[in-house]
């Protein structure tokens, strides 16, 4: 007679060389252990989704007995079928690469969902560390060419949104609604909210009704004003630059707080906050489809890209190339075959983090760590 351990399918599992971790994503009960190691051979059968019941585990497996994360079972002879709980690819970058010797447009021009187009920007008080953390321009009056960029989506036909971060005159936001509208793209106009009361947009809202706004506000702002214009498809982006400024946004419905945050850490009071200890994590909640996700793919950026007013293609701030000297089809085919590739940047990647079997319960890799900000979601 044998005896396995058999975890819940709605159970996320995950083992790494120090620590082991099974997590209910109905009811967000775990097991959580350190110095904890499985070998080769339970590391499979755990993947799949049990373990043998043995001398080495009985603590291990009682204490998830005990929380209701599986059941055992009695059988013998042959062991019960279990599938593997890894995600299946419908198609591989890196099948189609060692095949072809490289990757087809017509399926990498389907992985881009979002483009971001960075503007103008009349304002001097913003630095480019603070252009990152909000996606939004660096000062410059420049003439962007709105057509070129326009033309160059073409071949992404699975877009999804457009972003417009910063200022952009009234007859070009109308060529690009004019765009979107044709394609059944969704159009983002993220502006600053003194600058946004000098525009007609508005007006134009009553007409595209493809066309949604992100205010950008600050503490400093005619809080009244903000809350008399908020209407549908008006969304308030708060910039946070201490603790104190949360307080003045209460009575907004669904505004998403933006923390501005320095390398010099001179706001240490909000970047206290944002740091998670291991109860905080283990009691958030995902899915166990967004928890094995995380093991491949970063959400905060996956399918997205940034242009810059120069033409400048970025993620995560980190430029891949310009449009004015390849055509972004063949800049997304050439950087999502790279090693480098921030959409696959995922926390078992990372040296910090590789260890931690809290890794996909962790939020994603974001701009705050990329630019130094914190080492990750639990270290400053």
């Amino acid at each position: 007679m044998n005896t396995f351990f058999y975890f819940y399918p709605h159970c996320y599992l995950k083992s790494t060389d120090n620590e082991i971790l099974v997590y209910n994503t109905f009811n967000k009960r775990n097991v959580y252990l350190k110095n904890y190691a499985l070998l080769q051979c339970d590391k499979e059968s755990f993947q799949r989704g049990f373990l043998k019941a043995s001398g080495n585990h009985n603590d291990f497996l009682n204490q998830c007995l005990a929380n209701d994360l599986g059941y055992y079972l009695d059988f013998e002879k042959v062991v019960p079928f279990m599938y593997n709980r890894n995600i299946d690819f419908v198609t591989s970058l890196d099948k189609e690469r060692k095949a072809l010797g490289y990757n087809l447009q017509s399926y990498t021009n389907s992985l881009l969902r979002e483009v971001t187009f960075l503007l103008n920007n009349g304002k001097k008080d913003i630095t480019e560390e603070m252009c990152l953390q909000m996606e939004y321009p660096r000062f410059n009056n420049v003439s962007v060419d709105i057509e070129l960029l326009l033309k160059q989506l073409s071949p992404f036909h699975y877009l999804e949104t457009i972003v417009l971060s910063g200022e952009i005159e009234t007859s070009l936001l109308c060529k690009t609604l004019e765009y979107a509208n044709k394609n059944n793209i969704h159009v983002v106009h993220r502006i600053s909210y003194d600058t946004f009361f000098k525009t007609k947009t508005l007006e134009l809202m009553d007409i595209y009704s493809n066309l949604s706004i992100e205010l950008l506000v600050d503490s400093i702002c005619d809080i009244t004003k903000i809350k008399s214009i908020i209407k549908d498809k008006i969304f308030v982006k708060a910039i946070i630059k201490s603790a104190n400024d949360v307080e003045k946004f209460e009575g907004f419905e669904n505004v998403l707080f933006v923390p501005l945050l320095s390398t010099k850490h001179n706001n240490t009071d909000i970047l206290q906050q944002m740091i998670l200890s291991e109860e905080e994590i283990l009691h958030s909640t995902k899915t166990i489809k967004e928890c094995l996700l995380s093991d491949y793919i970063n959400p905060i950026v996956y399918g997205h890209l940034t242009i810059d007013y120069d033409g400048s293609v970025s993620c995560f701030g980190n430029r891949i190339a310009n449009v004015y000297e390849s055509d972004l089809a063949s800049v997304v085919n050439h950087w999502i075959g790279d090693e480098d590739c921030i959409w696959y940047e995922t926390r078992k990647k990372k040296d910090m983090c590789k260890d931690c079997a809290l890794q996909s319960l962790c939020p994603p890799i974001s701009i705050y760590e990329k630019i130094g900000i914190y080492k990750c979601p639990c270290k400053i």
